[in-house]
């Protein structure tokens, strides 16, 4: 089989085995946390924290960042710690954490007074502690390959999320509860019924572990298979210092061409701090406030509807990446359109989430349909204005990038404590019980 092919000149070879393994690795990067999403609204129906559990899990995931938190301050102070290791530690750890999900998923307890589902959190959160850390370990990693196989793996992670949302959409809910006739104890009471999905949660679990395992296979080759040993970048040392050397302040040297596009590029302070405004608010109700009340603003319109929602809306993620990556040039218009847009959708979702149990049009095909659309939408304009803002902030250097991390950590990080407060104490949403 031959495993490379020829595009333009020999300085443009690539191979096809390393393509795949780098693909295939970046998978494992987010695939546990993207999968636990779309799975939500089985999930929901079988466990004790019923509606709330999306503010459970979206609080876990923003405590995870103590990972990567934990890596950084590892590194700062040993200079030669290699993400080999580390990579290897963490793929362990979520394929063991995988397995024990298809298994204990249900398995509850009951903490001062009240039942949890404390296998399936506690896994929760050791996965979430795995795909958070992935963002520190497997990009530096890929970066000893050869800069072609990048895009390869960036493929990968974006498939983390797709892959998840279509194995969901396979497997469905059964569609909507039906009302039956139940007597217990010699009395007749009404019960929904839900139908079986075509295959169980431990079979999809078992989709996800299967893909974890692939993902360590895949990093486990990338290291020891000798055609992809050859597309490491030698002096790889040599190669970083030049990149990182600049001209001094009061050099008559000529500026480079590209350094002149740069400047030109330059923002001023006020525009930067509004970009990192935009981004800690965008990351604040995507990755914090809205998927924490996700349950109330769609199981009102039945299970399909929230199915719908959940699956459409992570595959409109990676379809806004892929019109970025196209469309890379900044357009201001299109972006404040986007996130004016998005941020009136998720406002119209989060009045519909406090309307629950009976918000616009329940029991309709129309509020169904706008309550798919509106989560669509949301997803797919605010996923298009972080994309963006990252893409303007990198021109300005590895600082701007930095506090670009730092407004996504603390904006998700307050959307989730705020939600899960809403939520869970004061009890501000609440949950829609068929055939009450």
């Amino acid at each position: 089989m031959n495993l490379s092919w020829q595009i333009g000149s020999s300085r443009r070879r690539r191979v096809l085995l390393v393509d795949i393994f780098s693909i295939c690795f970046g998978i494992g990067a987010w695939v546990a946390v993207n999968g636990l999403w779309v799975e939500l609204p089985l999930l929901v129906s079988a466990l004790p924290e019923g509606w709330n559990l999306p503010s459970y899990l979206s609080i876990i995931i923003q405590i995870a960042n103590i990972g990567p938190i934990v890596w950084s301050v590892m590194r700062s102070y040993s200079r030669n710690l290699k993400e080999g290791p580390g990579i290897y530690t963490v793929l362990t750890v979520g394929v063991l954490a995988s397995l024990l999900l298809v298994f204990l998923w249900k398995e509850t307890s009951v903490i001062f007074g009240v039942e949890h589902s404390t296998a399936l959190l506690s896994l929760v959160f050791i996965l979430a502690i795995v795909d958070c850390t992935s963002s520190v370990l497997f990009i530096p990693f890929m970066a000893v390959f050869r800069q072609t196989y990048l895009t390869s793996y960036l493929v990968g992670e974006g498939l983390s999320g797709l892959l998840p949302s279509l194995v969901a959409l396979v497997q469905g809910v059964g569609g909507n509860p039906t009302c039956v006739n139940v007597t217990v104890n010699g009395t007749t009471i009404i019960q929904p019924y839900y139908k079986d999905p075509l295959f169980s949660v431990e079979v999809f679990f078992a989709i996800l572990f299967g893909m974890m395992c692939a993902s360590l296979a895949a990093f486990v080759s990338l290291n020891f298979v000798p055609a992809c040993k050859k597309e490491k970048v030698k002096n790889l040392e040599k190669l970083e210092v030049r990149y990182s050397e600049a001209p001094s302040s009061n050099s008559t040297s000529p500026v480079p061409e590209d350094d002149e596009e740069l400047q030109r590029r330059a923002i001023s302070r006020r525009t930067y701090f509004v970009l990192l405004a935009a981004q800690a608010w965008v990351c604040c109700l995507s990755n914090g406030a809205l998927p924490s009340i996700q349950s109330f603003a769609c199981l009102p319109y039945g299970n399909t509807a929230y199915h719908l929602a959940v699956t459409l809306s992570s595959m409109a993620n990676p379809l806004a990446c892929g019109i970025a990556f196209i469309s890379p040039k900044w357009r201001g218009n299109i972006v404040s359109g986007c996130f004016i847009v998005g941020t009136a959708t998720s406002i119209f979702i989060i009045a519909m989430a406090a309307m629950s149990p009976f918000p616009l049009l329940v029991g309709t095909t129309g509020g169904e349909f706008i309550t798919v659309v509106s989560w669509i939408v949301f997803v797919g304009t605010l996923s298009y204005v972080k994309i963006q803002i990252a893409t303007r902030l990198r021109e300005q250097g590895n600082g701007a990038l930095f506090w670009f991390g730092v407004a996504t950590q603390v904006g998700s990080f307050l959307g989730s404590i705020v939600m899960f407060v809403c939520v869970n104490v004061f009890v501000l949403f609440q949950s829609y019980y068929p055939c009450s």
